[in-house]
């Protein structure tokens, strides 16, 4: 199965406190849902950015490719390919705010308003930076209980992430110790 992806662009705690905000307010919501009123530049405020993995592209022009600036070691949903999402056409240079959607990456697409939380199937996490944070370990627990009661995969959010994915190589929490951490 494909997925989408929307990471939180935060490596430490600041993302867990996205990801908490988002999962309580019951969905990822546009900054106009949010009631933010600064839009963002490619996405602006109705709609949500999101990446999708594309072994072509993604892997051979990883500096053209969210992954490497949102996704990868940062906590991010994964969310079922069952969504209306538009991709984003890649523009280069200026940003030209006559087309419709347009992002800087080449794997960036959209989508109105709100995902719902009946439509994220997981969530990937840097849990090694656990090791010497407290907070962060508490943050990452909790949003472990919000992943059992919504029966979410979790992965492990760092450069081999799609590679866990299709190899449906998910955390089980049965197996892991504090050795691991």
């Amino acid at each position: 199965m494909e997925y989408y992806f929307h990471g939180t662009d935060q490596l430490y705690s600041g993302g867990l406190d996205i990801m908490i905000e988002i999962i309580e307010s019951g969905g990822i919501k546009s900054k106009n849902q949010r009631g933010d009123t600064i839009p963002g530049k490619y996405n602006g405020g109705d709609y949500i950015s999101l990446g999708k993995w594309d072994d072509e592209n993604s892997s051979a022009n990883s500096y053209e490719s969210c992954f490497c600036g949102w996704i990868f070691g940062c906590p991010t949903f994964i969310i079922g390919s069952d969504i209306d999402a538009i991709h984003a056409e890649r523009i280069r240079g200026e940003f030209d705010s006559n087309k419709e959607r347009v992002s800087c990456f080449i794997d960036e697409y959209h989508v109105k308003d709100i995902i719902e939380l009946d439509k994220i199937r997981g969530v990937a996490l840097p849990f090694f930076l656990m090791k010497n944070d407290k907070d962060y370990l508490l943050k990452t627990l909790k949003i472990l209980q919000y992943a059992k009661l919504y029966k979410w995969d979790v992965y492990e959010s760092d450069i081999y992430l799609i590679d866990r994915i299709k190899k449906e190589d998910v955390f089980d929490d049965m197996k892991f110790n504090k050795k691991d951490i």
